[in-house]
């Protein structure tokens, strides 16, 4: 066995690129403080666009691959895609605000990812409008991305991986495949390469390579916490840091290496970068980048940088490292070589991605030489911006198409309330399409609540939005503004608006409560006032409460099996049987759980190394509140040995302090390290043979 794993590391088997060179001629930046993207011209240094997309203090992500350029700022939710051709914001689409919305390019498709409500939608290009019906994973999603083959990838809270790829004539996805990995859940990324992904599951202690041709199954001790991965990188080096523990966890062929970089003086590393070979690790708050090779070691010197918070990105085979409001940044050449770039210019005009496109008017018509009439038997025609004319001023385009008018009659009910949340039914009137068919509705509402805005987009008339309360006392009686856009071909029309006060917690379930708003009555001069109107006495049948079974009931029975999945076997009272809410058999140690129906006999948990706590937890079909069972508690498989500078588990050596000491395990090194203790095991047995046993033996 050491023998042909010595030829097999003698031979080797290459190393694939360093990452994905997007050659468009465009390299674009983000200027959060300003609100602005920004185009940098590499041979020059020089900025040459500025786009604002947004308004100050935003928070920008920028996506360019494909001849795509798709910003989502995450203040906000708001995703744009430009028209590199004219500069123009061709389609926007809005999103949830935060970490909750990712968006992904492959192959000149735009996904849209949706992580709390688990979905993927497939976007338009053009216009961010879904094509086809969004995959619904039934849970969250951890993280979801998409390699250089065209394969989607997606984690959800269950610890499960699902392959997906789109079917361009059934206009849907297809999953072709889905396993559960043990120690995934929540706290799951993914990074893709040319084929499969890299998961790391750190606060699991697994690392799992799939997909590649080369699969990788690695342990690690656990590492809670937030976990940045690369945004893309070759199979045989594959970065992410854990900002909270001040590391960097690096997949280098078939070892997983552990890199303390607080010792390296990037106390709080950001997002890591793949380039010539190495990784790329900015330092939040240190003002630099180091480089480390695939060992964990220093691959180069430091790369210091004008803000303190640097940021990454690769295009054009170059590296541009910026910093939020930072004037300056910094390029890496291919030969590891650094020079400045200038990224503001207060001299460079900025570009309105909203104005009016240009083009050529055609001469006027000649005079009629006689006045012309009105075809609607006298009526007086209404000027444009009259309310409900539908269709404002300045928005006729080249070609005579028209923007469709704002929705009328916009409204707001209650839906349900809850002491985490507050749902909401927007409803309005079908846009006048004004010669061009109405293919959607845009809805955003904002007010003073956690994340200031929420939206959603429709083809019907009406759309549900969940507002959250925690944080404010915005649901206790703030105010909702409400507007409705309605979408064709040509453009959005103006907003169909709302403002609705939030209505007192008098009960503990209010009835649903509406406000609505219609166009104006013709003005008409009366000499009398008008009748009172009549009085009417209105009943509400009020829904049965939202309950849940009793609290600490006996339900899971036994526990059996061994290693990291384990059966659940459980018996239901019931009131838990026959529960009208959701049901979860959960590892609250660890944060892992699974959905199942409420009365299921046995379900598969995962469990990891120690004492895991597992109970089923029952949730009010509204959501307002919950209560778990008896709890039982198994003890997990064990941690991996771990000696000073290294651990021997799962098959793999996992080097822990690089940086301290150099061990180049490799192939062959691991093939003689399972030699050397298996002569040591031999050894050890025949002492114990010869030795004397005892009867109670030794403590």
């Amino acid at each position: 066995m050491g023998v042909l794993l010595l030829v097999g590391a003698a031979l080797g088997t290459g190393v694939a690129r360093t990452a994905v060179d997007v050659s468009d001629g465009l390299t674009w930046l983000p200027d959060n403080p300003r609100g602005e993207v920004v185009q940098v011209n590499p041979a020059s240094g020089r900025p040459e666009v500025r786009l604002r997309v947004s308004g100050g203090d935003a928070s920008l992500d920028i996506t360019q691959r494909d001849g795509l350029l798709v910003i989502l700022d995450r203040r906000n939710g708001q995703i744009t895609v430009m028209d590199l051709a004219t500069l123009l914001a061709s389609g926007r689409r809005q999103a949830q605000p935060g970490p909750a919305t990712k968006v992904l390019v492959s192959e000149g498709r735009i996904y849209v990812v949706d992580r709390p409500a688990g979905t993927i939608a497939n976007a338009d290009p053009v216009t961010l409008a879904d094509i086809g019906k969004p995959w619904r994973a039934g849970r969250p999603l951890a993280d979801v991305v998409a390699d250089e083959a065209g394969v989607v990838w997606a984690a959800d809270h269950d610890g499960r991986l699902h392959t997906l790829e789109w079917l361009s004539d059934a206009r849907k996805f297809r999953e072709r495949a889905s396993e559960r990995v043990r120690g995934a859940g929540p706290a799951t990324i993914l990074v893709p390469h040319a084929k499969g992904v890299t998961l790391f599951g750190l606060d699991g202690g697994v690392v799992r390579q799939v997909g590649t041709g080369a699969d990788v199954n690695g342990s690690t001790p656990r590492l809670p916490g937030e976990v940045l991965g690369a945004q893309s990188s070759p199979a045989g080096l594959a970065p992410a840091s854990v900002p909270g523990q001040g590391t960097v966890v690096i997949v280098a062929g078939d070892r997983v290496v552990r890199v303390d970089v607080a010792a390296l003086g990037c106390a709080t590393p950001g997002r890591p970068v793949v380039f010539r070979d190495k990784v790329y690790v900015p330092c939040r708050g240190d003002a630099k980048v180091i480089v480390l090779d695939k060992a964990g070691r220093r691959g180069g010197a430091d790369v210091r940088t004008p803000g303190s918070d640097p940021e990454i990105v690769f295009d054009d085979g170059k590296l541009f490292i910026s910093a939020p409001g930072a004037e300056r940044g910094v390029i890496v050449d291919q030969d590891g070589s650094t020079r400045p770039v200038t990224i503001r210019s207060p001299s460079l005009p900025v570009v309105d991605p909203d104005r009016p496109p240009t083009v050529d008017v055609p001469s006027p018509p000649r005079p009629s030489p006689r006045p012309e009439t009105n075809d609607r038997g006298g009526e007086q025609q209404r000027g444009p911006d009259v309310p409900g004319s539908g269709v404002p001023s300045g928005v006729e385009t080249p070609g005579g198409g028209n923007v469709p008018g704002a929705p009328p009659g916009v409204t707001v009910a209650l839906v349900s309330r809850s002491a985490t949340e507050l749902v909401v039914d927007v409803g309005w009137g079908a846009a006048e399409d004004n010669g061009e068919k109405v293919t959607g509705y845009t809805v955003e509402a904002s007010g003073d609540f956690a994340g200031g805005t929420r939206g959603a987009q429709t083809t019907g008339t009406n759309a549900q939005l969940t507002i959250p309360c925690g944080g404010s006392t915005f649901c206790a009686g703030g105010q909702l503004d409400v507007a409705v856009k309605a979408l064709n071909r040509v453009g959005e029309s103006a907003a169909g608006t709302r403002s609705w006060p939030v209505p007192g917690t008098t009960t503990d379930d209010p009835p649903p409560q509406t406000t609505t708003t219609t166009d104006p009555p013709p003005q008409t001069t009366t000499t009398t006032d008008p009748p009172p109107p009549p009085q009417t006495t209105t009943t509400t049948t009020q829904p049965p409460a939202a309950t849940v079974p009793t609290a600490g009931a006996t339900v899971i029975t036994s526990i059996t099996g061994n290693g990291y999945t384990r059966h659940v076997n459980m018996t239901w009272p019931a009131d838990w049987a026959g529960h009208d809410g959701t049901c979860q058999v959960l590892n609250t140690t660890l944060g892992y759980g699974a959905t199942v129906a409420c009365g299921a006999s046995t379900v598969d948990v995962d469990v990891d190394t120690g004492s895991n706590r597992i109970v089923v937890r029952a949730t009010a079909r509204d959501g307002s509140q919950s209560v778990d069972s008896a709890a039982k508690n198994v003890r997990g498989p064990k941690e991996p040995t771990c000696g000073k500078y290294a651990c021997l588990g799962s098959g793999k050596l996992v080097e822990l302090t690089p940086t301290q000491k150099s061990i180049d395990f490799g192939q062959a090194g691991a093939g003689l390290g399972f030699l050397v203790v298996a002569v040591l095991v031999q050894v050890v047995g025949r002492r114990k043979e010869s030795a004397p046993s005892t009867e109670d033996g030794e403590r």
